[in-house]
């Protein structure tokens, strides 16, 4: 297995190696710029004291002389050699003061010295090969124009770059930069692997922990630094992903326990009622009919529990996918009640709106406000669904006699719509519970309430599915309520 620490130094280094590259590569430029600036301004100076002190001998020469012109630079160009005087001229530097028209040299200290155009204003470099018989020609020279006399002159001076200090350690800058970088990287490599192998060490021991869990201790916790640093954080989210795994799986247990409980009581009672027909009950009407009803009824209950446990795989895998619509919800409540009356004809209903101040009116004087036609986005039938698990649950536990209230309100955040009964409500040990597959809020947790336990349970599911959310409570002065929240207007 790769090291994560040795791949994170290497990239380090590899980092740290193109930044000292670039870093090195700027140096050189800047520094061979200020080298060149302070070769350029030497030359430069030499070169105009050299102009000076061959314009002085120039100008005597010509006094001493009669005035002809042609014999005065003649004269000049004879003698000037052995008398120029050039003060405070580094000893390294050549040069040479020439008529270029004529290429007549009128003074040099280096005869071997090419005769060379002007730079107008900065330094050149200037190579020939072989130029010596030992070897090549390698200076760089300053040239500029000046009017001596009647003559057009060029003074030159050059130094040799082979010879030139500056030039000698600059070319040997990249040479030294590459042997300092070589231990730097290393050494920054080594730092690197020892600052990540301890700062992921926490993170180490986490995947340790982790590897050490197993379904049966999804509880335990991975450790923390105490640095409340990011690596904690981590650790945190770990140990409530695998807090709400273990709830999944204690639910999923308790689940396939429920089913087997739920399934084992009708086969349970089908298997009794059938060897009591194989013993003696086919041969007595009345014990025949009585157990093949009790055979139907089990049937359909066990019929029941399937489809609605289909219902919500479908649901929740996505093989039935809502299609959102415009839904009229005094229309749907409508629908709702006058469904409601053909099963159940002594429940009462009341439909309400209201508004986000809380003001509530019933449909009839309501027929003529904005907030009475409220509309939804959303899944009628799925809607349909909930409303009617809802008033089942209610009429289940208030009675056939009880009375539902169907309440729709308009707010900021979306619309709320609420489902409540006058019977004895939810207990407060059964509100957690009450959308947990197979609960029933009945103290002995038995099949007396009727219905499987999942009614609520497919509420909650087709919720999720339209994107609103189902919170459960009690009403006052007393029963049970229901809360649907949309988001949205």
């Amino acid at each position: 297995m790769r090291s994560f620490a040795i791949r994170l130094s290497l990239r380090f280094m590899f980092v740290l190696m193109f930044a000292v590259m670039l870093l090195s590569l700027f140096f050189l430029v800047f520094t061979g710029s200020l080298v060149r600036a302070g070769q350029t301004s030497e030359l430069r100076d030499a070169e105009a004291k050299v102009f000076a002190a061959v314009e002085v001998l120039a100008f005597s020469n010509t006094m001493s002389a009669d005035d002809s012109t042609e014999k005065s630079v003649m004269f000049f160009s004879e003698d000037i050699a052995q008398n120029l005087i050039i003060d405070n001229i580094p000893y390294y530097l050549t040069y040479s003061v020439y008529i270029p028209e004529k290429s007549t040299v009128l003074a040099t200290n280096d005869p071997f010295l090419p005769l060379l155009s002007e730079t107008k204003g900065k330094a050149v470099r200037y190579f020939a090969k072989n130029f010596f018989i030992d070897g090549n020609l390698d200076i760089l020279y300053y040239a500029a124009s000046h009017q001596l006399g009647n003559e057009n002159v060029i003074c030159e001076v050059s130094v040799n770059v082979e010879n030139n200090a500056f030039t000698m350690i600059f070319s040997k800058l990249p040479l030294a930069l590459l042997f300092m970088t070589l231990p730097v990287l290393v050494l920054s490599f080594l730092l690197s692997l020892f600052i990540t192998k301890n700062t992921i060490k926490p993170v180490v021991k986490i995947t340790r922990a982790a590897q050490s869990m197993t379904t049966e201790n999804l509880d335990g916790q991975l450790p923390l630094t105490g640095r409340n640093d990011e690596i904690d954080e981590l650790s945190r989210t770990f140990n409530s992903l695998f807090l709400r795994i273990k709830a999944d799986f204690d639910r999923e247990r308790q689940f396939s326990s429920n089913v087997s409980h739920e399934l084992n009581t009708p086969l349970t009672v089908i298997s009794g009622q059938t060897n009591l027909l194989l013993r003696w009950g086919k041969d007595n009407p009345e014990q025949l009919e009585k157990s093949l009803n009790a055979i139907k009824n089990e049937s359909k209950s066990m019929h029941t529990i399937i489809e609605n446990l289909l219902q919500i795989s479908r649901i929740e895998s996505g093989r039935i996918k809502p299609q959102f619509c415009d839904v009229d919800i005094r229309e749907l409540f409508e629908r709702v009640a006058e469904e409601f009356k053909a099963v159940a004809p002594n429940v009462r209903f009341e439909i309400k709106f209201g508004d986000e101040n809380g003001s509530y009116s019933d449909a009839e004087a309501l027929k003529n406000k904005l907030f009475y036609n409220l509309h939804l986005n959303t899944d009628s039938e799925m809607l349909h669904q909930i409303l009617t698990v809802l008033i089942s649950n209610s009429v289940k536990f208030a009675g056939n006699d009880c009375t539902v209230r169907l309440v729709a309100v308009r707010t900021e955040q979306g619309i709320i719509l609420t489902e409540s009964d006058d019977g004895p409500g939810i207990s407060c040990e059964a509100l957690p519970h009450v959308f947990e597959r197979f609960y029933r809020a009945d103290e002995a947790h038995v099949r007396s309430a009727g219905g499987s336990g999942l009614g609520l349970s497919i509420a909650k599911t087709l919720c999720d599915a339209v994107g609103a959310e189902i919170s459960a409570g009690n009403a006052e002065p007393h029963g049970a309520l229901f809360k649907l929240s949309f988001k949205g207007k």
